[in-house]
């Protein structure tokens, strides 16, 4: 594992502002507040006043004039900043700078670009360059946007969520990380096998937008990728959230997860409370990032083996310190550990959690009681509302889909709130399935993970679908069906030649070019993963194990990275997406995105007909009750039917005309709005039974408190 992410960045952005040469050496640093934030994923302020800078500014406030001192600006090309920019030179009687230098972080539009160069003289604008730098370094082997919202645009229902424009976005800053680290790749990209499935235009259009950012710049840059590396070209795989819903509900056990998601922490960085030797209460702020070697080391193991490790450590450091008093502490904590581990609840919700996600128990086998096993749970007060959401999202998904009695006790049993109720039916808009008719039960096959001999803890047994996906490509074993390239592997090593003209077809059972016993595999270089709509902390742990592993560079990324508390209330919101303004985009593209690949027989140019409530297909529901809705948005009755195919800027690109039998569900109509008043006590408004009528002392009570945190 030689690749170092944030190493990387940090170089890019030291060598632009080291290029600059003024007479006199010295030099100001002008950046936005989406640079800064780029350029502090990186760099410490340190560095950058290393390289003969006087300061660092913020374009968007007010700054002092230094009329003799050149200035280095790093900004994203957005039409906020370029204007800063302009009025920095015409505002003032004389400019700001002697001369400015402009560094952009990507490429801007060609009309930001002409309204730059129409204001500023050119023996004022001394140099303008693109960085290709629009991503945050967070880890080693991990990238993001940091666009939170994304999952909003890409997911939502909603016309106007900017789905398009998203993916163009997207598709602009995976060029910058493959600029940063010097590939040309070739991409593959997730293909669901469903023809109905609701996001299955995402990867491949996201895809081929990509593949068309590459191919222009490799084009207008012929010296990229750079020709002095022995490395193989390597290979981007663009998937969605879909690729694996379990990954997000579940618990971590692993450090750096489950630190996460039971703590307050933001941007790596944790404040705590603590007692001095004084007895006065202080706060503190840990950092958590690649600068803190025992974090780096511990991060992606097993919360039991980090302590074991902890304990070691700190047992030898009394060792080798006879001075140091109270050395029977480290035994008590670790006596405290064996016993949190070993009690009967603990072991007991955590094996429900794996059983659900990997479809078989410790020892291999079918599990048969687990509503038996569950109910207890849901029933049981102290258990939070978000875990018994979490608990039942994972039941229906193991399931494929339960009876609509079936859900309605269950619901009745946990006692959810609207809003993760919510979160339950939403899961619908990522192709999960969630009640089915008596007539479909023996035919539905539950998802059963195979059990790995690489195991280690009973608790801890469901393997990411990513790693999986990244362990079969390294080894050769991919499904070339559900994972297609967007272009012929099979061609010359740039990937320039021989190429195949146009889209591979995601109908086909392979690609026209693929002939049995290739194996492209074997010569895979780097790997560049992207997941549209947040990561799991579970996920960039598996890219560091097959890493490690199997002696391959594995860099991965998303939009953002997502807890399971995160990415539950985002699904509580999807049919109603946060109302604060999205970020502008940095750049506006005015070329159309790509169009899905027709299927066989189909008509290409045909449009898909208007939605029609009338003409809905009964769906997942046994019944299509008529409903009205009330004041306050919820209907009077009954679950309301599966959404029909519906017109609108996604189902329109690119997909024939739909059967007469159904439309396809399309990432435009929300098919469970909230549950009627009528109902609203079964879920949610029940009140729980009081925790201070229990005879449980207050010990137990925090005890159990705790244990449930834990869980999540």
């Amino acid at each position: 594992m030689t690749i170092a992410l944030h190493e990387i960045l940090k170089k890019r952005i030291l060598d632009a502002i080291k290029s600059v040469q003024p007479p006199g050496g010295w030099k100001v640093v002008v950046v936005d507040e989406a640079s800064l934030k780029i350029i502090e994923s990186a760099c410490k302020m340190f560095d950058i006043l290393e390289e003969k800078v006087t300061s660092v500014e913020n374009l968007e406030k007010p700054r002092q004039a230094y009329q003799s001192l050149d200035a280095v600006y790093i900004i994203t090309p957005t039409y906020e900043s370029i204007n800063k920019v302009i009025e920095d030179f015409k505002s003032n009687v004389t400019p700001l700078y002697a001369h400015i230098h402009l560094f952009f972080v990507s490429r801007p539009d060609d009309k930001l670009l002409h309204m730059l160069d129409s204001a500023l003289p050119r023996d004022y604008l001394i140099q303008r360059i693109d960085l290709f730098i629009e991503f945050h370094a967070k880890e080693a082997h991990v990238y993001s946007f940091e666009s939170p919202l994304s999952f909003f645009k890409l997911y939502s229902p909603e016309e106007n969520a900017g789905f398009d424009d998203e993916l163009r976005i997207l598709a602009k800053k995976l060029l910058s990380v493959c600029i940063s680290l010097g590939e040309n790749p070739l991409i593959r990209y997730q293909r669901s096998l469903d023809s109905d499935h609701p996001t299955k235009a995402l990867p491949y259009k996201l895809a081929m937008l990509v593949q068309n950012e590459l191919d222009s710049f490799v084009r207008l840059n012929p010296g990229f990728p750079p020709q002095d590396s022995t490395r193989p070209r390597g290979v981007l795989f663009i998937v969605d959230r879909t690729i694996d819903m379990y990954s997000p509900i579940l618990h971590e056990f692993t450090y750096q997860a489950m630190a996460n998601d039971l703590l307050p922490i933001e941007d790596g960085k944790y404040n705590y409370n603590y007692t001095g030797e004084d007895g006065s209460q202080a706060t503190k702020e840990a950092i958590l990032d690649e600068t803190d070697s025992i974090w780096v080391e511990i991060r992606h193991k097993h919360m039991k083996d980090c302590i074991d490790k902890l304990m070691k450590d700190f047992n030898e450091f009394l060792t080798e310190n006879q001075g140091f008093a109270e050395k029977d502490k480290a035994v008590n904590l670790n006596d405290m550990k064996k016993m949190l581990a070993t009690l009967p609840q603990f072991q007991n919700m955590k094996e429900k959690f794996s059983n659900c996600a990997t479809g078989h128990t410790a020892d291999g086998v079918h599990p048969k009681t687990l509503v038996e096993d569950m109910v207890p749970l849901l029933d049981n007060p102290v258990v939070s509302s978000l875990n018994k959401t979490r608990m039942l999202m994972l039941y229906i998904m193991y399931k494929n889909g339960i009876l609509e009695e079936d859900r309605r006790k269950l619901l009745e049993h946990a006692r959810i709130t609207l809003e993760e109720n919510d979160a339950i039916n939403n899961l619908l808009l990522f192709g999960i399935k969630l009640i089915r008719v008596q007539s479909s039960l023996k035919k539905n096959k539950k998802y059963r993970q195979k059990p790995s001999d690489d195991i280690q803890y009973e608790i801890s047994r469901y393997i990411p679908k990513l790693k999986l996906l990244l362990e079969s490509h390294i080894n050769g074993t991919i499904d070339h069906t559900a994972y297609p390239y967007t272009k012929d592997p099979t061609g010359d090593p740039d990937g320039l030649k021989g190429t195949q003209q146009g889209p591979v077809s995601l109908r086909s059972a392979r690609a026209g070019w693929y002939k049995k016993g290739q194996a492209v595999e074997n010569r895979v270089g780097r790997i560049i993963v992207f997941v549209a709509g947040g990561v799991t902390y579970s996920e960039l742990r598996s890219s560091y194990e097959v890493s490690a592993k199997l002696c391959r560079d594995v860099v991965i990324g998303s939009t953002h990275i997502i807890t399971p508390n995160k990415f539950i209330d985002d699904l509580k919101q999807l049919y109603r997406p946060p109302t604060r303004s999205y970020a502008k985009s940095p750049m506006q593209v005015s070329s159309t995105p790509p169009q899905l690949p027709p299927r066989p027989g189909a008509t290409t140019n045909t449009t898909p007909p208007p939605f029609n409530r009338s003409n809905s297909p009964s769906g997942y529901f046994p019944s299509q009750p008529s409903y009205q809705t009330t004041q306050a948005g919820y209907p009077q009755q009954g679950f309301p039917p599966q959404a029909a195919y519906q017109q609108n800027a996604y189902s329109t690109s690119g997909y024939p005309q739909p059967p007469q039998s159904g439309g396809y569900p399309s990432q435009g109509q929300y098919p469970l709005p909230p549950l009627p008043p009528s109902q609203q006590h079964q879920y949610g408004h029940v009140q729980k039974p009081s925790s201070t009528g229990s005879s449980a002392s207050s010990k137990s009570k925090k005890l159990f408190g705790g244990l449930d945190k834990l869980l999540g």
